[in-house]
């Protein structure tokens, strides 16, 4: 694979800290209740909020954008900051059909065992190059200060540059894995007793099938870095984006509001999610410029500042992974049963602590998978502060392109910003609002992969619209 979104090594990055994590609960308690529902628990805030505007796909291929944010497996965290996805669903669930022990032909265990140990040491040696990479950008982040952040940005701009070499490295590891994953996963198919385990390993195989001809059961056509088509595990998605703005676009359905005040807090933030951390380097004031998003915290030194967010419309948009993926099968070896006679190969546990070889929960190999976005549309916003506050940050807040609030931006890549300024004695008032017509993906909500399978009712089919 070539594109750089569809390695393996780009990252969901967590970090030590998040400031304004009182603003980022209030955002959190009220999105949750207005659009993904009080009852799901498992929703994910977004610190770094998505611009929709993936293109609409010919029949039969799925745009890579999409296919990039549908196939990520987010980490633990209420709250996320999305750069391209961490290892993919698809990936990890290879990973598991290779940790699982069933009943083989004697005289082809050497084989399979053989094949498996090739492709456990791939994996290991592709982390290990990704761990370095990221090291090694982090390092260059330091020392470069404000100068290296102008000009790479996220980590895909340094490894275009001076991380060329981790580039280069980690696709050709990533081949390697991928060889060694289909070798091991169509000996299984050949070897493997129980009918309906043989066809779970059948259908995670690349296709061998000309690209030109219909997708095979399971799998969709996405193009790469330079426009060729590859095969990639298909994601079913509720609705096409094209479905998307015309539903948004239409009304006030799902319009809501969420009303911020620095001086108060929500103190139960960090209990509502799986037992995660919230501690991700997400910033909740920030201004768009040259070099992209940057932190701008206005609510430092001024707990007096308040905020309404206003949405004209919202939604929630389903998604789940094909029929490549065996939600049953996840769940009989989460709890310990034999799965078409399958079990999980010791050491590995099904749901282990820090440090374990675990295959699901917070720390396992398949921890998470996305079942919906939750969509936002031509938001709008009104903030008080104290004069002194906003002459410390005009200068940043009029020169830069976008303001970002939250999970929220106005501005920046999507759509034209313009900002009203007004003041009432010691107090300035600012308002303004997206123009973009592209829905904002400022969330998602989230299954645990054997843990807690959720499958959206009419969405197991094989995707039929184009995205």
């Amino acid at each position: 694979m070539k594109i750089l979104s569809q390695l393996f090594y780009l990252l969901i990055f967590k970090c030590k800290e998040m400031d304004n994590q009182n603003l980022f609960s209030q955002s959190y308690n009220q999105i949750l209740a207005s659009v993904a529902g009080t009852g799901n628990k498992n929703f994910q805030m977004l610190g770094n909020p998505i611009d929709f505007s993936w293109p609409v796909a010919p029949i039969g291929e799925m745009s890579p954008i999409a296919y990039q944010l549908m196939s990520a497996m987010p980490e633990y965290s209420l709250v996320g900051c999305y750069s391209a996805g961490d290892a993919r669903v698809f990936d990890s669930y290879c990973r598991v059909m290779s940790h699982i022990t069933y009943k083989v032909s004697p005289e082809k265990q050497n084989d399979l065992q053989k094949l498996k140990d090739q492709y456990t040491k791939a994996n290991n040696d592709l982390q290990t190059i990704t761990t370095n990479m990221n090291s090694a950008y982090q390092v260059a982040k330091q020392n470069g200060g404000a100068v290296f952040t102008a000009m790479y940005p996220d980590i895909a701009a340094w490894l275009a540059g001076p991380g060329s070499t981790y580039k280069n490295d980690i696709e050709k590891q990533t081949q390697l894995v991928k060889q060694y994953q289909d070798q091991y996963v169509s000996l299984a198919a050949d070897i493997c007793i129980d009918q309906k385990l043989k066809e779970d390993f059948d259908i995670i195989k690349t296709p061998t099938a000309p690209i030109s001809g219909p997708a095979p059961k399971g799998w969709t056509k996405v193009p790469n870095s330079d426009g060729v088509l590859e095969w990639q595990p298909v994601f079913n998605i509720g609705t096409t984006g094209q479905d998307w703005r015309a539903k948004l676009s239409s009304g006030s359905i799902g319009a809501f509001k969420v009303q911020l005040n620095a001086s108060k807090s929500d103190s139960n933030f960090d209990q509502k999610w799986a037992g995660g951390s919230a501690g991700y380097d997400a910033f909740f004031w920030g201004v768009h410029g040259s070099g992209g998003w940057k932190r701008t915290n206005i609510t430092e030194s001024d707990q007096s500042v308040t905020a309404e967010i206003e949405v004209k419309s919202s939604t929630w948009v389903p998604v789940t992974p094909g029929s490549w993926y065996d939600g049953g099968l996840m769940t009989d070896l989460a709890n310990n049963k034999d799965g078409y006679g399958a079990k999980i190969t010791q050491p590995w546990v099904a749901n282990g602590g820090p440090g374990s070889q675990s295959i699901f929960g917070q720390y396992g190999i398949l921890k998470t998978r996305i079942t919906g976005f939750v969509v936002a549309y031509k938001p709008s916003y009104n903030i008080d502060m104290q004069s002194s506050t906003y002459s410390k940050f005009e200068q940043e807040i009029q020169a830069g392109g976008g303001l970002r609030i939250g999970p929220f931006t106005f501005g920046g890549h999507g759509g034209s910003h313009k900002i009203e300024v007004h003041q009432t004695g010691n107090r300035t008032q600012l308002s303004g609002g997206s123009t973009s017509d592209d829905p904002l993906i400022i969330g998602m909500t989230v299954a645990f992969p054997g843990v807690a399978e959720e499958f959206i009712k009419g969405q197991k089919e094989e995707a039929k619209s184009y995205v």
